[in-house]
């Protein structure tokens, strides 16, 4: 009986993991559909916090391990899925919700994937319930068609009863040793970049939702700052956060995170401004997260022994969204081609026995981390760019970010801004496919 009550607990977790980043954010986001500041706030500190929580357990004082953290992080949960039922009455405190889960998304798939590497090597993962998770999955689709107001109250009490119920694995977690060599000591050069990246963060997601000008020049500015500081230490002081990971390793875990943030902020732009946001759901959210459930079986059955077959998904993928009719297709191609190369790289940080074994998939995400939020930057900095260029304000830029149906100005901006994120991204995994293959000619001379 106990067994099979912690496969229910450990399908829970497994449950949340996946989709703590995902879930929250659509409910925020339609919370702060009348872009007052109480509404909108609750989703930018989740936001903020999701994106940028991973330096801020990196840059404090702390003797953290995995199992540590995955008990935070399920607290943090459970106490901000309940602040969300109680916002449903009192809509004030959404905000300490949005904090509270934002810290949990930031920490939790962090943590649950490191303690499962190690159990998996110890013979020690527990199994999951599948009947448990097929009908959590189902459920939590259900929750998804009924109508936002009502939808809020039922999603923020089922996850508190998810977390409840992942809860009950914990106890587990004492038998998850961790030598001291296997930690690392903390940097405050993470708790700057944590203090820098969430005001602008911050600023670029209250500006988008608020509509206001002045906070987007300032995340102009200190973006333009941070890049001027980014390069200078690099040139002068070459003293990045990040040990002995492997350049080609560092680099494609950037542009993991960049097609991240390509897929959950760019295309979600592009439904929005080119469809309508009465389309999200149906051209967006749906292959998104039908993407996140198949990417583990797509990835056993095809890339898991082939490692080319993932920038083969990934050129399909992107080519694909050069096309308007088959941008949802796009998005479900990229979705899955990200949960591969995701899981790909956990193993491959799991094997650098040069970084210590309890923290080598929080620095995979956290350098991870830094490519989403600078492709972000560069989202959002292009498509100023290309409003200032064809006679607009900024001021325009946010209405089409942030209005519920298109114009034909939306509509030719997206095609335009399209075509120039995609093919950064693009030309991002062609350097990366050339270096790679020089280096692979250069070992097997």
């Amino acid at each position: 009986m106990k067994k099979y009550v912690l496969t229910i607990g450990n399908s829970a977790l497994s449950i949340i993991s996946s989709t703590v980043i995902v879930l929250p954010f659509m409910f925020f986001l339609r919370i702060s559909a009348t872009h007052t500041v109480s509404s909108v706030l609750p989703f930018v500190i989740f936001y903020t916090l999701r994106t940028t929580g991973i330096f801020l357990i990196r840059g404090i004082k702390t003797s953290l391990n995995s199992a540590s953290l995955l008990k935070i992080s399920l607290y943090s949960g459970t106490l901000g899925s309940i602040f969300g039922i109680i916002g449903s009455f009192f809509p004030e405190l959404y905000i300490i919700s949005g904090f509270f889960l934002g810290l949990s998304a930031a920490w939790l798939p962090t943590a649950n994937t490191s303690i499962n590497f190690l159990n998996i090597k110890n013979n020690l993962l527990l199994a999951k319930n599948k009947y448990f998770t097929i009908l959590t999955l189902i459920l939590i689709g259900y929750i998804l068609f009924i109508p936002s107001k009502t939808s809020f109250i039922i999603f923020f009490l089922f996850y508190t009863v998810l977390y409840l119920i992942a809860i009950i694995t914990l106890p587990t977690l004492n038998q998850y040793a961790v030598d001291s060599h296997d930690l690392e000591s903390y940097s405050y050069q993470y708790l700057g970049l944590f203090v820098v990246f969430f005001v602008l963060i911050f600023s670029l997601r209250s500006s988008r939702l608020m509509k206001n000008i002045m906070q987007f020049d300032y995340f102009i500015w200190g973006s333009l700052l941070l890049a001027i500081v980014l390069i200078v230490s690099k040139l002068f002081f070459n003293r990045a956060p990040q040990r002995n990971v492997p350049n080609l390793l560092s680099y494609i875990s950037i542009i993991n995170g960049a097609l991240g943030n390509y897929l959950f902020l760019f295309a979600s732009l592009y439904v929005a401004g080119y469809y309508g946001h009465h389309d999200l759901f149906t051209r967006f959210y749906i292959p998104y997260i039908i993407g996140i459930v198949t990417a583990p079986i797509i990835n056993k059955v095809l890339v898991k022994k082939n490692n080319h077959t993932i920038f083969i998904m990934l050129f399909i993928g992107l080519l694909i969204m050069f096309f308007r009719p088959l941008f949802p297709w796009g998005i479900l191609s990229l979705s899955i081609t990200k949960g591969c190369l995701n899981l790909k790289l956990n193993h491959i940080y799991m094997t650098q026995d040069n970084l210590p074994s309890d923290k080598r998939i929080w620095v995979k995400n956290t350098i991870q981390s830094t490519g989403s939020i600078i492709y972000q930057f560069i989202i959002m900095i292009t498509g100023s760019l290309i409003v200032s260029d064809n006679n607009h304000s900024i001021k325009e830029l946010l209405d089409i970010t942030s209005q519920g149906i298109p114009s034909n100005y939306s509509r030719a901006l997206m095609i335009e801004w399209n075509l120039v994120t995609t093919t950064i991204l693009l030309i991002m995994i062609m350097f990366y496919y050339f270096f790679y293959l020089l280096t692979y000619i250069k070992i097997n001379r």
